[in-house]
């Protein structure tokens, strides 16, 4: 068949009925919908602009473009671009007053004023109004659209004596519906289009490509769906991943189909897999697998994408040998990944000490963030390196950002930035050009880091968290002032001196962090009672029954569990009476200095506990 492309204008309504009578599909790799119905930024696309701007020109200008093809006798049409557009009109035919729901307030207050009609008949009335079409509305004869819907009984008992008002504020309601107040918006709004006859589906993908290349709308990811379309000549050898794949992208398809227009492209089992939907249906694969990674998106070029590219570029790569090595690599990549997380998390101590609130720390490593790290996991494994090595690298790295972020001091947090590997202020060709440096030399990411820059940091945060503050007195008697939330880098010492010194049989005991000197201690002067220097994880039944008592009560209580022996930072009676009195009712602290040097040695502990086990 010849190709030709030829411009046309059809009316609001020829294309509207074209739509309903299913005539006009959405390919595969046409974006989904993503105008808001009313405008929410300034100058920021949405349905009710165009609508108006349609009202006030009467012609679209911009033509859309279809593909005309010929199926079983009869002419049908792909859109190739134009399917905000089209969503915008046929979502103003269908439900005009979703668009333009003011055209209806005065309605609303006339039905409100109704008397004889109960609460539940108002909303319901209202309803009506809300959600007619188009075509009803300004055709509307009361009588007969209520017989219509089979509410006739409801027209005749309950608002047929008020239709005159009704008619009335119904016409003002029309006439705001149509152009100039006398023509029908769509038999006489002109929609232009170009129709290109005759080409075939990977020549319409090539046209959406054009058409959007130059389109800063557009994302990297969506110009992607195009370009890999017909880019399907591979096979995964894993029938189980295979299929994983497969359950994803019928997902993602599904996902697109929803508050569609158009109908919309299904994948179905037998289909075959292109490049663009292995590369989404692995991404999100993954994430239900792994959490970590991100489910994909349209935000720039998606994780996935971006390390094939940076691995083996996009243009014919997708061979059985490279993609069957990507999954294998991407897996690896992210069993490590769960593995440091399992490392750093340890499920008894997380749930036991934090409840589970450390876990969210993971999701906020950003995209280019796990970019960096798996192509370090990559290249480790690439040069045979084994896995608890890896592990242990990627595990200082990780936690070293995620410290680094507990710093408010701006100028401090700059300086110690230097040593984060996956922080970086650039973007884009920068970002890439480290990844694939750090693929080909995976030992440059841990160049900066060691156990000097981790202790200078964590001293640096334990100067910055200390708040020395007076005890306030209310009546002579102490006041408790409000416990502050454990910051991260607090929290991981505790886990990783856990870790190191109790039991595992113990942890299945619940815990709570308890001070080691009591938060209700009254002083002179001031100190900071809830440092993390007087912090200590103890089992719940055991502190419940201590209170505010003396240091010494633990062991006394201690008789089942033998704890108390694994805890070398609690203090011996002797320095603990030292510090603190218990001769009045209320414990008070009576060397401040003592206080201070003991919380400090006690800080210092955990942190010589935390780096011995990042650098054995």
């Amino acid at each position: 068949m010849s190709k030709f492309v030829k411009n046309e204008q059809w009316r609001v309504s020829i294309l509207i009925s074209k739509m309903d009578n299913k005539e006009i599909s959405k390919p595969k790799f046409q974006r989904k919908k993503k105008w808001d119905i009313l405008p929410k930024k300034e100058n920021n696309p949405n349905e009710k602009s165009y609508i108006m701007f349609l009202f006030e020109v009467k012609n679209s200008v911009h033509a859309i473009t279809f593909g005309q093809n010929m199926y079983q006798n009869k002419i049908t049409f792909t859109n190739i671009d134009g399917n905000n557009r089209l969503n915008a009109i046929k979502h103003f035919i269908d439900k005009p007053f979703e668009i333009f729901p003011e055209y209806l307030d005065e309605l609303i207050s006339f039905i409100n004023t109704l008397s004889n009609l109960e609460e539940n008949d108002k909303n319901f009335l209202i309803n009506i109004f809300n959600t007619i079409s188009y075509s009803n509305i300004i055709e509307i004869k009361f009588h007969k659209y209520f017989e219509s819907i089979n509410k006739h009984d409801f027209y005749v008992k309950k608002i047929k004596n008020k239709r005159d008002e009704f008619e009335a504020i119904i016409d003002i309601i029309q006439n705001k519906l149509k152009i100039n107040e006398k023509d029908r918006f769509d038999q006489f709004v002109s929609i232009n289009v170009n129709l290109f006859e005759g080409y075939n589906t990977d020549e319409l993908c090539k046209i959406f490509e054009d058409i959007n290349k130059f389109n800063s709308k557009l994302t990297e990811n969506e110009l992607l769906a195009c370009r890999l379309y017909n880019i399907d000549n591979f096979k995964i050898k894993n029938n189980i991943i295979e299929q994983s794949i497969i359950n994803e992208i019928k997902n993602y398809y599904h996902e697109k189909c929803n508050n569609e227009a158009l109908i919309c492209y299904k994948y179905e089992t037998n289909n075959k897999i292109n490049a663009y939907d292995f590369i989404v249906g692995f991404q999100n694969y993954c994430n239900e697998k792994y959490k970590i990674i991100k489910k994909i998106d349209n935000d720039g070029m998606s994780l996935f994408f971006k390390l094939y590219k940076n691995i083996y570029n996009l243009d014919n790569t997708f061979t059985n040998k490279n993609v069957n090595e990507f999954i294998d690599n991407i897996i690896y990549s992210c069993d490590i990944i769960k593995k440091i997380y399992d490392t750093i998390f340890t499920e008894q101590i997380n749930n036991k000490l934090f409840n589970t609130t450390c876990e969210n720390k993971f999701s906020t490593l950003t995209k280019n963030n796990i970019y960096i790290i798996i192509s370090a996991i990559w290249g480790y494994n690439k040069i045979g390196t084994k896995d608890k090595i890896i592990i242990n690298i990627i595990e200082k790295i990780i936690l070293y950002h995620f410290i680094l972020n507990d710093i408010k001091c701006k100028e401090i947090k700059e300086r110690y930035q230097i040593n984060d590997a996956i922080h970086f202020e650039g973007g884009g060709y920068f970002i890439d050009n480290n990844a694939k440096k750090i693929i080909n030399n995976p030992e440059i990411i841990n160049d900066k880091i060691n156990k000097d820059n981790f202790k200078d940091l964590i001293n640096d945060l334990f100067k910055e968290g200390n708040r020395p503050i007076p005890r306030l007195l209310e009546n002579g008697r102490p006041k408790c002032d409000k416990r502050r939330p454990r910051k991260f880098y607090e929290k991981c010492l505790l886990f990783y001196y856990y870790k190191a010194k109790v039991p595992t049989n113990l942890l299945n005991n619940k815990f709570s962090l308890e001070h080691i000197f009591p938060f209700s201690s009254s002083w002179e002067g001031e100190i900071d009672i809830d440092r993390i220097g007087n912090i200590v994880p103890i089992i719940d039944e055991i502190n419940n029954k201590r209170n505010n008592k003396h240091i010494s009560k633990y062991i006394e209580l201690d008789i089942d569990h033998n704890f108390i022996n694994f805890i070398d930072v609690l203090p011996k009676d002797n320095v603990y009476n030292i510090v603190i009195s218990h001769s009045e009712i209320k414990p008070t602290i009576i060397s401040n200095d003592k206080y201070i040097e003991y919380c400090k040695s006690t800080e210092q502990l955990y942190l010589y506990n935390f780096l011995k086990c990042l650098f054995p």
